[in-house]
């Protein structure tokens, strides 16, 4: 770059301010539109409520849900909110922060605000770089802040005018203690965080209490690290080993994510009992225990917004740590799945998502019976005639899937053969003409060594050198048509040649990661593996502007495990269904051939993650 900007052109930061400042105005859409709020009737309240995440996020929705509760108690039509929602977790650099601090200064710097609630970690930290600048004077409100957080606020600007709702450290340890009287021979207590400042505060008091069981059980901390590594380690975790998980906003490699998503998919990962914190994570993986909610949380700081918009001088007291704010529950159905006793439960303790027994579903149905049997006998008789013909569809409907799968593994197989014709064909005969071509018109090239003019003898090598570069090119695509090494040598090897060949071909670094593989790989499952990665590869390079390539393969329980991972554009995936192209389908369906099962995880901006997994042996019918 020679540093010369060319006429008529914005300077790069510049465009790059402005960028930011229309992204934060359209997240900011839910919010009041007008430039300054104006002050409502005699008496009226004007409130601002800085919110850290999207409006529709999990967590902003329970607070919201609490804080409406507590205000509209007996304050509804006095006080006049204005929401923001920040979305700090995407938007983290220096120069978005900054341009959202001069959104919000053009849109309540009029002085009309008589109060601010603040909604956790992101916005705090964001109050205490802008705050005083921002809300001079104006008391601010806290809710949804860890307690190892109260020194650092009360040590910023805003100690003055600051009050607020802190979660306890407490309930880490609880959670902590709950877990081990129920699985008492752990052997291994695991912490899953992300690295966002939001992750890392909230991961003290947990952090803190799992080592604090050391030398008894073993810690892992997988703090910080990409959601891929997070998953394959917990794939490789001991059996006596509990997973407590805290929050992942953004992991190792800078991708944001819903943190009960994320739970979702290591419990899918790993058979491991899980714990975690917050009552919105129930019925998505976690067992249960003592879980802060931030409903009350909201509901609470609510009660002291009242107090501070009555008169209350603000920081009297600065924070509080309410012991109402938990709730003791636990999902039935992970108490089933990890054989915890009802027994080992404490008192009070709500159990959620319990499964009815017959007869609370159909007592009902039950002495309807009793007393209508007769109606009941023809029903039945219809019910039975309905059955056999429902039999008869499913039948006719599962060979009608079993003809259709013939058909694609013929399919399949006849591409393959065709595929194979046109490799040798092009070897054997179209590379050995160039050859003989390259040849003959090397022979040319030196008996033109005398010629003249000298451009007529450096045109001739200039044509040896195409003939030359189509011959390998020609060479090339035969062994892409048919991976002869993929026989020769093995699974692994070609995985790694195909890498590397893509790597050179592409500039797109890729990092092949290949475990251990058995040797009983039968040919079916290792060209599927082969054809998905070529493809994946393939796409990549076509449409995902990647900068990085990671291509995972290991063998796993009698099955072969693979996948391909990319730093680039993204897509979304319930779109790509819409859209012409056959990379995804055609990857689908060899999967399926084999019996193996495919996903695609993908979202706009955040990269794309392939992964399949096909039996070692194949088995048809």
């Amino acid at each position: 770059m020679s540093g010369k900007q060319a006429p008529g052109s914005f300077p790069r930061h510049v465009v790059h301010i402005v960028l930011c400042l229309v992204t934060i105005l359209i997240i900011g859409h839910s919010a009041v539109l007008a430039a300054e709020p104006q002050p409502g009737g005699a008496g009226e309240k004007q409130v601002v409520v800085l919110y850290s995440q999207p409006r529709d996020f999990p967590a902003t929705e329970m607070v919201e849900r609490g804080l409406a509760e507590g205000l509209d108690k007996e304050n509804r039509g006095s006080v006049q909110l204005y929401s923001e929602y920040l979305d700090l977790s995407r938007f983290r650099d220096a120069p978005q922060r900054t341009a959202l601090a001069n959104l919000l200064h053009n849109r309540y710097g009029g002085g009309t605000i008589d109060l601010v609630i603040c909604v956790d970690v992101p916005a705090a930290y964001f109050l205490m770089e802008y705050g005083d600048k921002l809300f001079t004077g104006i008391p601010v409100v806290m809710c949804s802040i860890p307690e190892s957080l109260k020194d650092r606020i009360l040590a910023s600007p805003l100690k003055k005018s600051v009050s607020g709702i802190l979660e306890p450290a407490a309930v880490s340890q609880y959670l902590v203690e709950s877990a081990l009287r129920f699985k008492p021979d752990t052997t291994h207590v695991v912490l899953i965080s992300g690295a966002f400042e939001q992750d890392h505060a909230r991961s003290v008091a947990l952090r803190d209490a799992l080592k604090a069981r050391q030398p008894k059980v073993e810690f892992i901390d997988l703090t910080g690290l990409s959601l891929g590594e997070i998953f394959a380690r917990c794939e490789h975790l001991p059996q006596g080993a509990i997973i407590f998980y805290s929050t992942l906003f953004v992991d190792g490699k800078g991708r944001s994510y819903v943190p009960r998503m994320v739970l979702r998919s290591i419990a899918a990962h790993t058979d491991l009992p899980i714990f975690g914190l917050y009552e919105s994570y129930m019925g998505d993986g976690i067992i249960g225990g003592p879980l802060v909610s931030l409903r009350l949380e909201g509901k609470k700081a609510a009660e002291m917004a009242r107090r501070v918009l009555a008169g209350q001088p603000p920081g009297d007291p600065p924070f509080i740590v309410p012991d109402d704010i938990t709730l003791t529950q636990y999902d039935w159905r992970q108490l089933q799945r990890h054989n915890i006793a009802a027994s080992l439960l404490p008192k009070n303790s709500a159990i959620l998502f319990r499964e009815a027994t017959i007869w609370d579903l159909y007592k009902r149905y039950i002495v309807g019976v009793v007393i209508l049997l007769v109606l009941q006998t023809l029903l039945i008789v219809g019910l039975v005639f309905n059955l056999r013909q429902r039999k008869k569809a499913e039948a006719a409907l599962q060979d009608s899937r079993s003809e259709l799968q013939t058909l694609a593994g013929r399919l399949i197989s006849s591409q393959e053969e065709e595929l194979s014709r046109l490799s040798r064909e092009f070897h054997d005969d179209y590379a050995q003409r160039l050859a003989a071509l390259a040849i003959e018109t090397g022979t040319l090239e030196l008996h033109s060594a005398q010629l003249e003019p000298a451009p007529l003898r450096d045109r001739i090598g200039h044509i040896k050198e195409q003939v030359i570069n189509l011959s390998d090119d020609i060479h090339a695509l035969s062994r892409e048509l048919h991976p002869a090494i993929l026989k020769d040598l093995g699974l692994e090897r070609a995985v790694n040649s195909l890498c590397l060949n893509f790597s050179d071909r592409e500039d797109i670094p890729v990092n092949c990661h290949c475990e251990a593989l058995p040797e009983d790989i039968s040919p079916d499952a290792a060209l599927c593996v082969y054809r998905v990665i070529q493809e994946g590869l393939r796409n990549i390079a076509k449409h995902a502007h990647a900068r990085h390539v990671d291509v995972f393969l290991k063998g796993s329980a009698n099955r072969l495990l693979a996948t391909i991972e990319d730093d680039g554009a993204g897509f979304e995936p319930k779109c790509a269904r819409h859209t012409p192209g056959i990379g995804l389908a055609s990857m689908r369906e060899r999967v399926q051939y084999v019996k193996g099962e495919f996903t695609v995880s993908s979202e706009p901006g955040y990269g794309t993650v392939i992964s399949l997994s096909v039996p070692f042996a194949q088995e048809r019918a």
